[in-house]
């Protein structure tokens, strides 16, 4: 990424790749990241059910909950931001085409004792 990268950093990187530390902070970030998507898999099952279809939560940081159709994803990504939820449109997402409603939830950064009380929130937009 860079030209001429100092020798001390990459002396501190490489120790610290071959001390395993890398590889132990992957395992353990794992574990946190998957226990965020189930509690939020779990908590819009049971907050909206059937109302919605869950996609992409097999792994990453993000996964997508699909709308209805129709469902104006754009003004609940509004409504959201102002009760301080961050999501972002799935129409936004689509370079043609009919655009999929639907909203990608991101969950990285966000502790999973948050998660319920953040899908009871979007619950509640969702149903303005």
């Amino acid at each position: 990424m860079d030209i001429f990268p100092a020798p001390l950093y990459q002396a501190v990187l490489h120790d610290f790749l071959r001390g395993g530390h890398f590889a132990r902070h992957l395992r353990r970030m794992r574990a946190v990241y998957a226990e965020r998507r189930r509690v939020l898999v779990s908590a819009i099952e049971r907050e909206l059910g059937s109302d919605v279809r869950i996609a992409g939560d097999r792994a990453g940081f993000h996964l997508v909950l699909l709308l209805p159709p129709g469902a104006p994803d754009h003004d609940i990504a509004v409504r959201a931001a102002r009760r301080g939820i961050s999501v972002i449109p799935l129409s936004s997402c689509y370079a043609g085409g009919r655009a999929r409603p639907g909203l990608v939830l991101g969950y990285g950064p966000t502790r999973a004792t948050e998660i319920p009380d953040a899908v009871r929130r979007l619950k509640a937009i969702l149903r303005e």
